[in-house]
């Protein structure tokens, strides 16, 4: 394969040439006309969904209280308070 762009032809193409043996076949593309590269990436991309994201750390000031509440909530729900929070948080901005 050359390093020099193929010329484009506007004109389009024919579907059938008569050969040689005077019948008609399909035709081949010409050389200026290659492929595009598919796009990178399989069926696996799309089945497993995206990537998770990356973990950050927060740091907030609280009322005891809500702080109380939250250890209550998530040991109920068998989860950790970052846990939680990261729910609640996923719900309230709706992602």
């Amino acid at each position: 394969m050359s390093n020099v762009k193929p010329v484009f032809d506007p004109a389009p193409r024919p579907a059938l040439t008569r050969a040689t043996d005077a019948i008609w076949h399909p035709t081949l593309p010409r050389e200026h006309e290659e492929r595009a590269p598919l796009i990178s990436g399989s069926t696996s991309d799309a089945i497993l969904g995206p990537k998770q994201d990356k973990l950050v750390a927060l740091t907030i000031d609280v009322p005891k209280s809500i702080r109380k509440a939250l250890r209550h909530d998530a040991q109920e729900r068998g989860l950790t308070v970052d846990q939680l929070v990261t729910l609640l948080a996923r719900d309230y901005l709706k992602r």
